[in-house]
């Protein structure tokens, strides 16, 4: 491969609905038809209702296994005391890419890049729940998540309690204390 070899732009209707200053950072076709395009903002995936942008802090989780990628995408739910937002995992979302070029190490960089913390804990008197804070492209600050895991209510004051004072304690330690 020569030194500067250029690389293959991808196909005008791939980058059509993206934003007029949206830069290309990966690109496939899948199998089937379509595109997949990622950006610095997110990854565009086609939809019903043509194709979206799935912004980076909500791909809760990815895997490859050539040729598959599996997503989970979580969606924003209600919020909770302390700035936190639950996350409301989606079924796995299965892309086939023939030709996956660099699509699926961007995905693992950029979802990985933006995890800022992490933890998990269990409640009582039953169930667990993960707190996860962000970064989230082009926004100031990080952006404070709860996923309940299977089987946890969600609904109850109890946990909801406890996981609201979680996370106070996970941003006292993570941000820093404004003047």
């Amino acid at each position: 491969m020569p030194l500067f070899a250029r690389r293959e732009r991808p196909p005008a209707e791939a980058v059509a609905p993206l934003e007029r200053d949206e830069r290309v950072t990966s690109w496939a076709s899948l199998g089937g038809g379509g595109y997949v395009v990622g950006t610095p903002l997110g990854l565009w995936l086609p939809g019903a209702g043509g194709p979206g942008r799935t912004r980076w802090h909500l791909i809760a989780k990815a895997t490859w296994d050539a040729p598959r990628l599996t997503l989970i995408v979580g969606a924003e739910g209600d919020r909770l005391g302390g700035g936190a937002v639950t996350l409301v995992e989606q079924p796995p979302r299965v892309l086939t890419l023939p030709a996956p070029r660099s699509v699926p190490k961007d995905v693992r960089d950029r979802v990985t890049r933006s995890v800022r913390y992490s933890s998990e804990h269990r409640l009582a008197p039953a169930g667990a729940a993960r707190i996860v804070a962000r970064r989230v492209a082009g926004q100031d600050g990080l952006v404070w998540q709860v996923r309940f895991e299977p089987g946890t209510d969600a609904d109850d004051p109890l946990l909801r309690e406890q996981v609201t004072r979680l996370v106070a304690e996970a941003r006292q330690a993570v941000e820093p204390a404004l003047p």
